[in-house]
């Protein structure tokens, strides 16, 4: 740090010599009148936010080859079936667990899929007209295996099953480190029945690679008759576009309405961006019920790896990135408020101004050029901080440093520091107390009055603390003393 900022200042000293020596004048700018040379307020943009009040789909950008090799085997006709518990010897295994409420019916199965390439299936499940069924598999947290979820209709004409799938989750296997362990993404499938007659379906769970005879997977389904407009968007191939304005956005229209009711929305970043992290957040009575709000990237093989958080806030590259907001305990039919704010990227810092004991005025042009004059040990320095395209910047670390190469190393007067954030406007404000000035140079001022200055030329630096390499440097004389007539 000190010998970045001795260099600073020897380049500025080069500077001012090389164009501001020849601007000697016999007065002080303060006692003449004159108006100082005072720094300009920088004028940043405000980045203004936005709520969130509509959503469409856009095509999905996941890979579906998977779907193309895959095909569901021949079915009972539903209506031949004599009885119904003649159709339930598709049922993977007894429900383990049953809870319901006014609005959602669930229940959780547990099965096997013993080699690849086979399937498991449950059918058929009847759905209320206006209802939606929501299906959840959590396969085994198991690298050499890979599950995936299908879901079919009957035809209730005919009975006959479709045998093209209404939806499919076919992420690839990716062990996340979730808080409850490491386990791979659950598959989420769903459907609304818009019809005015109930409607039957069928669900398979299938071993696209490896099968376990010891390791299960869990299949929960839940039925509701309260949901929001947007349902059913289960997994990340429905996930609806979402625009961030640069002061963040909310949306506050959806509701999670079952337990494993799954929300997706997909993120792209430019590469043209100002910001490099972003913060993400539920109101508080949504995080109250256990809703998460999480931010994943798709690999390969569409395996989804979890974008870590810290604090709220996930680091991004350019591309795009996918959001799945879910409960781990409580759902409610109220609307969570999900907000995304852009964490803005300081590229750009400025010194604005500067305060002493002679007030922010004080520019004298001495023989090294017009700079601020520091009068007493109190020193003041303001600035902001902004995007390349000229957005305040707020929450940014900012640091500034005072050097005067006058004192020695081991005086522990030569440096001076302190640091502070930038405030919603993207502003900072620095008050160091400094040492006495050394009052190593001296200068006489004929006049009517004369006087001999003496006084030490400095060196400031104010810098993004973890972009160093944004900062505004400076020079500024600090005042000793005057004698009358020298």
């Amino acid at each position: 740090m000190r010998k970045t900022l001795s260099i600073v200042i020897v380049m500025n000293l080069v500077f001012s010599f090389a164009f501001g020596l020849n601007a000697f004048a016999a007065d002080d700018m303060a006692e003449s009148g004159a108006t100082p040379d005072a720094h300009v307020t920088e004028q940043v943009l405000q980045p203004s936010g936005e709520i969130i009040s509509e959503l469409t789909k856009a095509a999905p950008e996941m890979d579906s080859s998977k779907l193309k090799q895959h095909q569901v085997k021949a079915f009972e006709n539903l209506k031949s079936a004599s009885t119904a518990s003649k159709m339930q010897k598709g049922l993977i295994a007894a429900p383990q667990s049953i809870s319901s409420t006014a609005t959602a019916a669930t229940y959780t199965y547990t099965g096997y899929i013993q080699q690849e390439s086979t399937s498991s299936y449950l059918y058929p499940i009847y759905v209320q007209p206006g209802s939606i069924l929501q299906v959840q598999m959590d396969s085994p947290a198991s690298a050499q295996l890979d599950y995936d979820l299908y879901l079919y209709e009957f035809d209730m004409s005919t009975g006959e099953l479709n045998p093209n799938p209404i939806d499919y989750s076919i992420y690839g296997t990716y062990l996340n480190n979730y808080e409850n362990g490491s386990g791979t993404l659950a598959e989420n499938v769903g459907t609304r029945n818009s019809t005015a007659g109930s409607k039957a379906y069928l669900i398979e769970a299938y071993g696209a690679v490896g099968g376990s005879i010891n390791d299960p997977f869990y299949l929960t389904v839940s039925t509701s008759s309260t949901y929001d407009a947007y349902e059913t968007d289960e997994n990340a191939l429905h996930a609806y576009p979402f625009t961030v304005a640069t002061g963040g956005s909310t949306l506050a229209s959806r509701s999670i309405n079952s337990e494993v009711d799954q929300d997706w929305y997909t993120i792209t970043v430019p590469e043209s961006r100002n910001y490099d992290a972003m913060h993400i957040d539920l109101d508080q009575a949504s995080l109250g019920n256990g809703y998460k709000a999480e931010l994943y990237s798709a690999l390969s093989n569409n395996r989804m790896a979890l974008t870590p958080s810290e604090n709220g806030n996930v680091s991004l590259g350019t591309g795009t990135y996918y959001l799945r907001v879910y409960t781990t305990n409580a759902y409610s039919d109220n609307n969570y408020s999900l907000h995304l704010q852009p964490v803005l990227r300081a590229d750009k810092l400025v010194i604005t101004g500067y305060n002493s004991n002679g007030g922010p005025n004080d520019y004298p042009s001495y023989a090294y050029g017009r700079y601020y004059r520091i009068t007493g040990n109190s020193f003041t320095v303001t600035g902001v901080a902004a995007t390349s395209d000229n957005y305040a910047v707020a929450n940014a670390e900012v640091e500034v440093i005072w050097e005067n190469d006058n004192w020695s190393e081991g005086s522990n007067n030569r440096y001076r520091s302190g640091k502070v954030w930038t405030n919603s406007s993207g502003e900072f404000s620095i008050t160091l107390s400094l040492p006495p000035s050394t009052g190593s140079i001296s200068q006489y001022l004929p006049g009517a009055i004369s006087f001999t200055h003496y006084y030490d030329i400095c060196g400031v630096l104010a810098r993004v603390t973890d972009r160093p390499s944004v900062n505004d440097t400076d020079i500024v004389y600090h005042f000793a003393y005057s004698i009358y007539g020298g």
